[in-house]
């Protein structure tokens, strides 16, 4: 799903399809679509790593494609919705598999997310304070 039909769902709706459609991606390996859920400027905060930029997840994302396996679930905590800003805190727990075999990782935490909605009135990550810690 790569793009989300502004006209039949409710911001929050669309900003929870936003999260489902980055989880059913990110199993799949399409960066595509993961690309048109983020806006260009986007930004990607982690612990101890420098801030992540569009160019910066594609080039990761495009290294680990293939090679991992990832599942994961969400537990929306709170959407706030203001004009065409959105601020949504997650909790989520992932399991990342190596395809050839070993040890899967699980990794859970909370993810605080904003969102923009474009000038085509889809929601997109804009910035994301990801606080994911190995379970």
């Amino acid at each position: 799903m790569s793009e989300i039909k502004a006209s039949t769902l409710s911001d929050e709706e669309q900003i929870r399809a936003v999260i489902e459609a980055w989880l059913q991606a990110s199993r799949a390996g399409d960066l595509p679509t993961l690309l048109n859920l983020m806006t260009e400027d986007v930004i990607f905060l982690t612990p101890g790593n420098k801030p992540m930029r569009r160019d910066d997840f594609s080039n990761a994302f495009k290294t680990m494609s293939g090679a991992i396996a990832i599942e994961g679930h969400p537990d929306v905590q709170e959407i706030t919705i203001t004009d065409d800003l959105a601020v949504c805190w997650n909790f989520l727990d992932i399991m990342i598999t190596p395809r050839a075999g070993g040890d899967s990782m699980r990794r859970s935490g909370n993810i605080l997310t904003v969102f923009r909605r474009g000038a085509d009135g889809q929601w997109r990550i804009w910035r994301d304070a990801n606080m994911l810690a190995s379970v």
